[in-house]
């Protein structure tokens, strides 16, 4: 199979540090196997060159939108009327509009787009919606699951009746991904939400990955270390941080003093930053490698109160053989076992007893490790992501295309 295929992202996919980033890299690797892949993807060209030459090997052509030196400000009353979520104040942009054009994506056998944001041109231009029979959205997040909660959970305010008309707007824009060829998901909980809101019917879960590549690191760390690894710019990272270091944090440090939270991930706000001033918190923000992070730490934690899709920060803890903490949706989508391969706790005073309990027995962190890296290999190493998208590949080319 020798096919021309045309790749969308809103962020360019290297260096795969970030989750987003990370799954972008797998799937590049994927269909770089089965013909010639274009990259289009949003981004600075002069700041990004540096790393075109590792996308070369993958890649036929790079190309680039760069909507910054474009961009029209559009009023909030704006976008309210055209139905516009928050969700697509990046990707509405002519900028993007002309290098789709420019890439020629008529030419292409298959054009594959990162996130449902990025395919909004082709949902909305005249020209573009003939190619929706050979398209292929993944949909990863299901950023309406996350305002679905973030709804729930709001007292009834001025922000309350915005976030419902967002909530509104985003599912109207959802709808129009039912012509598309195909819907990729990371996990079956965002497939029966896809199915059940009739967005599309031909929804595939294709599971995150993290190369587990005989990863062994010397031995269990005995200090007593946290780590809180993510995306800080990114609401649900930012907000399990925030509920981690006011309401979690401080119970483990009244049992363990010499305990250290070390916070890793780029995009860090000031505010974040400002975590740094209290008493055993680390914030190291971005880091070029995380190895030396994982190696020294005892724990890792991911205490999510939102989010969607499958947390790859669990994926990578369990790699490095690390044990983990986190909420039920921070483990969701996820087939571990509360317990077994991973600690689930939803309430501050529980979370703390897990994290206290796996910090003080060195003997029931290898348990858990060795547990987690077997369910590592089994379920989520890349062999089985590759195997997953050829099933799912096979699924879609012999089963023809819409329309067609």
């Amino acid at each position: 199979m020798n096919l021309n295929i045309l790749y969308l992202t809103p962020s360019f996919p290297y260096p795969p540090h970030s989750g987003g980033q990370l799954r972008s890299w797998h799937f590049l690797r994927y269909f770089a196997g089965k013909g010639k892949v274009t990259l289009l993807a949003i981004g600075n060209p002069v700041r990004l060159d540096p790393h075109v030459p590792d996308l070369k090997k993958l890649c036929d052509r790079i190309l680039f939108a760069d909507p910054e030196k474009f961009k029209v400000f559009q009023s909030r009353t704006q976008k309210l009327l055209r139905l516009q979520p928050w969700l697509l104040d990046d990707t509405v942009d002519d900028e993007i509009l002309r290098q789709i054009e420019q890439a020629r994506p008529e030419e292409y056998d298959l054009i594959v787009i990162r996130y449902a944001e990025m395919a909004y041109h082709f949902l909305t231009n005249a020209r573009l919606k003939n190619l929706l029979n050979k398209t292929i959205v993944d949909v990863d997040d299901m950023d309406t699951i996350i305002l679905e909660r973030e709804f729930h959970d709001m007292e009834m305010s001025y922000r309350k009746l915005t976030a419902y008309w967002d909530l509104v707007c985003l599912k109207h824009y959802y709808r129009k991904l039912k012509p598309i060829r195909a819907c990729f998901v990371a996990g079956k909980k965002d497939k029966d939400h896809l199915i059940r809101n009739r967005v599309n019917t031909d929804v595939f879960v294709v599971p995150n990955t993290y190369e587990v590549n005989g990863r062994i690191l010397n031995s269990t760390s005995n200090s007593p270390e946290i780590l809180f690894c993510g995306t800080l710019s990114y609401p649900p990272n930012h907000d399990a941080l925030f509920y981690f270091c006011n309401q979690i944090f401080p119970t483990i440090r009244e049992t363990i003093p010499e305990v250290n939270l070390t916070v890793i991930g780029k995009n860090a706000t000031q505010e974040i930053n400002h975590l740094g001033d209290q008493a055993g918190i680390t914030v190291a923000g971005y880091v070029p490698c995380v190895d030396p992070y994982y190696e020294k730490t005892s724990i890792v934690v991911v205490p999510l109160l939102n989010g969607a899709g499958t947390r790859i920060k669990i994926l990578e803890a369990m790699a490095f053989q690390r044990p983990v903490v986190s909420t039920s949706i921070g483990a969701e989508g996820l087939e571990v076992t509360n317990g077994k391969d991973i600690f689930i706790a939803d309430k501050p005073m529980e979370f703390a007893q897990k994290c206290i309990e796996l910090l003080r027995n060195p003997d029931e962190r290898r348990r858990v490790i060795w547990n987690a890296y077997q369910l590592m290999k089994e379920k989520y190493d890349l062999p089985v992501f590759y195997q997953a998208m050829d099933n799912v590949f096979e699924k879609i080319m012999n089963g023809g295309f819409k329309n067609a």
